[in-house]
């Protein structure tokens, strides 16, 4: 991650020295990157008059108490890096993306806040607003007491098992590929974690029926399988032979399958602690942030994503 200059720590909410600020706090002192610490006070849809009546603090004094707790936070944990404390009135989600146009951060990290209501996902709908549509990389952590991680010199958290999700074969994906593999190996080195690659394919069947009870259509389909399959496997060895990885040697993973499926089972059957991965293979039209695959991966992780987008991403928000 040699990429990480300008790091942004975004609270939630959250005002202790949790592993994800500490992580943070790390990073920064290791990049000896510029770091600042933001939290955001909602809008409130509260009459006045009745934040008045029942002595409830409004909006500028919930900020005010967000500045105090973070500037807190920064004396007693990272005073030494002088890092700088933002607490804007707003979005949660626009108002973080508005900070990273403006300010050019090359990294935002920020603790999960698991869904409230139905379904049982890490990631609640202010972290699935950043992993669609914020511009730079978005770290998303999980709590140790949550998923056991170890420590180390630092006192931030390592990871034990990495799994960098690629797909070689998309169309002008290599740039993002590399920066995947790039941080994941840079992540891997730095905690002493195992690093994991997984790449799924499949290919629908026209005329399975047909394939099934003919015998010529079942050798022809099985051939025309291998010859993607080796496709995949060679534009696969490709990308991580330059990372020291080959597909026989145990840690690269070419699996047939549904891709968020094969992500998230390798990332459960590997122990993973973080999944690094694109959310988009290349910019698309208006309105498309983020690709059906790393949608469904996201939605079903349980455990810390590092989500990356390609070059030329442009997110729906705009700094002003």
């Amino acid at each position: 991650m040699r990429d990480v200059n300008n790091i942004l720590y975004f609270a939630d909410g959250d005002f202790g020295p949790n592993t994800t600020f500490r992580r943070a706090v790390g990073l920064a002192r290791q990049h000896r990157a510029r770091l600042t610490l933001i939290d955001v006070t909602p809008e409130s849809d509260i009459a006045a008059d009745l934040i008045k009546r029942y002595g409830l603090a409004d909006e500028a004094q919930q900020s005010e108490q967000r500045d105090a707790a973070l500037t807190h936070l920064a004396a007693e944990w990272a005073g030494d890096l002088l890092p700088h404390v933002r607490t804007p009135i707003g979005n949660p989600f626009v108002e973080v993306i508005r900070a990273v146009l403006r300010d050019g951060y090359d990294l935002l990290i920020k603790p999960a806040r698991p869904r409230t209501g139905a379904g049982t996902g890490l990631f609640g709908s202010v972290d699935m607003h950043l992993l669609r549509k914020c511009p730079c990389p978005v770290w998303i952590d999980r709590e140790p007491e949550r998923h056991g991680l170890g420590a180390v010199a630092d006192d931030a958290p390592s990871y034990r098992s990495i799994l960098a999700a690629v797909d070689p074969v998309a169309t002008d994906a290599r740039p993002l590929n590399q920066m995947i593999m790039d941080r994941a190996t840079a992540l891997a080195e730095r905690d002493g974690a195992e690093l994991n690659v997984v790449h799924a394919w499949q290919y629908m069947v026209a005329n399975e029926g047909q394939a099934a009870t003919d015998a010529g259509a079942r050798d022809g389909l099985a051939d025309a399988l291998k010859h993607i399959e080796r496709h995949h496997a060679e534009a696969l060895g490709a990308l991580v032979a330059d990372y020291g990885l080959t597909i026989g040697g145990g840690r690269v993973h070419l699996v047939k399958g549904d891709a968020a499926g094969e992500v998230l089972a390798r990332a459960d059957e590997l122990n993973s602690d973080l999944i690094v991965m694109g959310t988009i293979g290349r910019p698309r039209e208006a309105g498309v942030f983020i690709g059906t695959t790393a949608e469904d991966v996201i939605q079903g992780s349980h455990i810390a994503v590092l989500a990356l987008k390609p070059e030329g991403f442009l997110s729906p928000v705009t700094a002003t």
